[in-house]
């Protein structure tokens, strides 16, 4: 016995070194994959802001450093300030709703404490393009908030709430992204180990001291870990500055870039990468969770008290209020879908006919872009279960040069904002066989797959990390090959995680903005984001037919994000950090 004992770790290890060629196969299909579709799109931007000059566009320089000119050109600079200061406004309002919440929801007990809860990551099921769609229907002169307010004699006059660019541009980055900050935050409380605590109190701390010098370090990392994804992403928003007509700002110079090529948007695109990178390299390096460890997790049940009184209203009321706000947008777009006129009354003139024009007018681009949509939602889902798979097995299981290293650079479009991943596709595969100005669903299908990558690899690392190994050791030592192993063995028991991975790729693919919005050219070919702003900015109802093909991609990312959630449950808040 004691001779099968000690025989049994070489046993074990033997197949793991049967395979030399584990960390070449990695390396070598991750260079071939992410090298052409993440690294080159990066390094073309950076180029094209370093050597394609510094004129306007009508005469370049080449060879001519022109990181300067975001500095020199006032467009240039307003618009990166303005980037800036709706990034630090998004995140901070952010934090204002968020903090409260996720405070209610580790430290409090209530009833109906978990469906509305999950009312609260509901805006996570709407892309900013379409919410500011419906959000501008209910903000214009004679829409529904103008019309109640006016009907409730509290105004006399319209209120001018769209000449509010920047304003609205905030608001509706902030409805949409508290969740993020919500995650990951009440990730973190419940993470806290309660013995700290009422160590601190068993010492004299309480109040304001327990909360600075125990609480908040304690929370920080997991706050900022979502923090920072908040900022990058009201940063480098495109959908919404477009619908609120608002010029001013770093992505939309991108977008009009795409079709002169200006170094303008290479310079703009340029800082914005910096930023992304400094921000995610600040992510992984101080801000994983590494740093502030607690004896216990998930242990805050004992400091949960049951909200009794004037707390339990309290908890009601800020609950209410925030759910209200962000399903306005929601409301927005299901009353408009079903509108006919919706001008100085409540509510709309009801019709269903702009979900008929949507799936049969030929003259309406809606039903081609449900098509080409989930044409390229599928094919990106497959792309993205394989490779996530293979990677995840690969770091997780196998013996790889470089791990850490490989991980990063696979998180790393997760960081990226995808304005500049779609800018630099744009501009390295204008001319080639994968022009997208002549036929973008390859392009697209690509882009789709790398920036969704992430989520797939997070979802099965997170399944293969809570299987036991001695399974597959068990197969191995039967005789059946690693292939066999994985096929029958690990893949069943990552069956969950894989089909949660599928899900959430598709989901967020179907209505992708920025890769939609840049990569796509002709209307008549586009995908469901693509129709969608073409069709709120037409003149003729186009607003209706809008929200009507955005209600349909809502639903199909509710059942997605729906089914993910139940498949993979509490590891769902883990997807969204960097």
């Amino acid at each position: 016995m004691a001779q099968a004992l000690l025989a049994a770790p070489e046993a074990v290890a033997a197949p793991r070194r049967a395979f030399p060629l584990t960390s070449v196969v990695t390396w070598v299909l991750c260079a071939l994959t992410l090298g052409p579709f993440l690294i080159y799109p990066v390094v073309r931007v950076m180029g094209g802001a370093l050597f394609q000059g510094a004129g306007d566009g009508s005469e370049r320089q080449v060879f001519t450093p022109s990181l300067l000119l975001a500095a020199a050109r006032p467009d240039a600079r307003e618009a990166m300030m303005n980037s800036f200061l709706i990034g630090v406004a998004a995140t901070i309002l952010s934090t204002l709703i968020a903090a409260p919440l996720a405070y209610f929801v580790a430290r409090l007990r209530f009833p109906g404490k978990g469906w509305l809860t999950g009312l609260l990551l509901v805006p996570l099921l709407l892309p900013p393009l379409v919410g500011a769609v419906g959000l501008r229907q209910m903000l214009g002169r004679e829409g529904f908030l103008n019309t109640l307010a006016r009907e409730a004699h509290l105004i006399s006059e319209p209120i001018e709430w769209l000449q509010m660019k920047a304003p609205m541009v905030v608001i509706v980055a902030a409805l949409r992204l508290y969740p993020l900050i919500y995650l990951n935050l009440s990730a973190a409380w419940a993470n806290i180990d309660p013995t700290l605590e009422d160590a601190a109190e068993n010492m004299g701390a309480s109040g304001w001291h327990l909360w600075r010098t125990v609480t908040l370090p304690l929370l920080l990392p997991g706050y900022m870990a979502g923090a920072l994804i908040v900022f990058i992403f009201a940063f480098t928003d495109l959908g919404t500055p477009l619908v609120f007509e608002f010029p001013k700002v770093a992505a939309v110079q991108i977008f009009d870039a795409k079709t002169t090529f200006n170094v303008v948007g290479y310079v703009i695109a340029f800082w914005l990468t910096v930023m992304a990178a400094a921000i995610f390299w600040i992510s992984r390096r101080f801000l994983d969770g590494r740093r502030i460890a607690t004896l216990s997790r998930g242990t805050t049940a004992g400091r949960e008290q049951p909200a009794r009184g004037v707390q339990l209203v309290l908890v009601y009321f800020v609950l209410a209020t925030v759910i209200i706000l962000a399903l306005l947008p929601h409301i927005g777009v299901v009353l408009a879908a079903f509108a006919r006129d919706w001008t100085s009354r409540l509510l709309p003139e009801w019709t269903t006919e702009n979900f008929v024009r949507v799936f049969t007018d030929p003259s309406v681009p809606a039903a081609s872009a449900i098509k080409i949509s989930l044409l390229c939602a599928g094919l990106s889902m497959t792309i993205d279960v394989i490779a996530g798979f293979a990677l995840a097995y690969a770091l997780v299981r196998g013996r790889v040069w470089g791990r850490a290293f490989l991980d990063t650079l696979a998180m790393l479009p997760l960081a990226l904002p995808g304005l500049i991943l779609a800018f630099g596709l744009l501009t390295g595969y204008t001319g080639t066989p994968l022009d997208p100005l002549q036929n973008a669903i390859p392009l697209l299908v690509i882009s789709y797959a790398v920036r969704r990558l992430p989520y797939a690899l997070r979802a099965v690392s997170g399944g293969l990390q809570q299987m036991s190994v001695t399974l597959e050791e068990a197969s191995l030592n039967l005789g059946a090959s690693p292939l066999q192993t994985v096929w029958l063995i690990t893949r069943p028991l990552v069956m969950a995680n894989l089909l949660a991975a599928g899900l959430l790729t598709f989901a967020f693919a179907v209505l992708e903005v920025s890769d939609s919005l840049i990569l796509t050219g002709d209307v008549t070919v586009a995908p469901i984001a693509k129709a969608i702003y073409q069709l709120s900015i037409a003149t003729s109802g186009g607003t209706f037919l809008a929200c009507a093909l955005g209600v349909v991609g809502m639903a199909l990312l509710a059942v997605t994000f729906m089914l993910a959630n139940r498949l993979i449950g509490k590891q769902l808040g883990s997807l969204f950090r960097a």
